[in-house]
């Protein structure tokens, strides 16, 4: 098949022109391809690079917060548990006269006069009420130790805030004991105010 006319001045032009003609058209051919296709295609490459770094940052991340859900979930059930103990350590509202009569039996069975038992009005705070107790009662240290260590054994929580100590002249108990015991009660975040104490108006 014979070329057409227009390439004649190339056919017959000699070697070195012919190499120099073959290399230039070389030239724009690559020139044309770079441009024409492999430019596009390495903005491509590029923007498809960044995306899968940002792909990976994101995995990274996903992942950090996955463990971190893992810890969360195990801190939260460590927390639950913690929360079950000390709920069953704080009587709830319907146990309170029983854990009351409680109270007042243990000055009682360790041989204290005891002659004011009165729970006073509860102060509230964020997931329980402390209930202050004023005890007025009569005998010997060796009963109020052995008061104290009964309530030291009880299931739930007692604490002796105040205590006053006065020796006694008369009578056959030698000193009388001033005291504001502080008890807790569980309350859930939200429920409404605790009750008045007995006997507060």
């Amino acid at each position: 098949m014979a070329l057409p006319a227009i390439f004649d001045p190339i056919v017959n032009a000699p070697k070195p022109q012919k190499a120099v003609a073959g290399a230039f058209g070389l030239a724009v051919i690559g020139a044309a391809a770079y441009f024409l296709l492999l430019s596009p295609l390495e903005g491509r490459v590029s923007a498809l690079r960044a995306q899968s770094a940002s792909i990976d940052r994101e995995l990274a991340q996903s992942r950090a917060m996955v463990a971190d859900l893992a810890r969360f979930r195990r801190e939260a059930a460590e927390l639950e548990g913690q929360l079950a103990a000390l709920k069953d350590r704080l009587p709830g509202e319907r146990e309170m006269p029983t854990f009351y009569r409680t109270l007042s039996d243990a000055g009682i069975q360790a041989g204290l006069a005891i002659s004011l038992f009165q729970p006073r009005n509860a102060s509230i705070r964020d997931y329980y009420s402390e209930i202050p107790i004023s005890v007025n009662a009569e005998g010997t240290y060796h009963q109020l130790g052995e008061f104290f260590e009964r309530l030291a054994k009880l299931p739930r929580v007692v604490n002796v805030n105040d205590l006053r100590l006065s020796g006694l002249r008369a009578g056959r108990s030698p000193m009388r004991a001033e005291l504001t015991l502080m008890t807790y009660q569980y309350r859930p975040v939200g429920s409404p105010p605790a009750p008045k104490a007995p006997g507060k108006k």
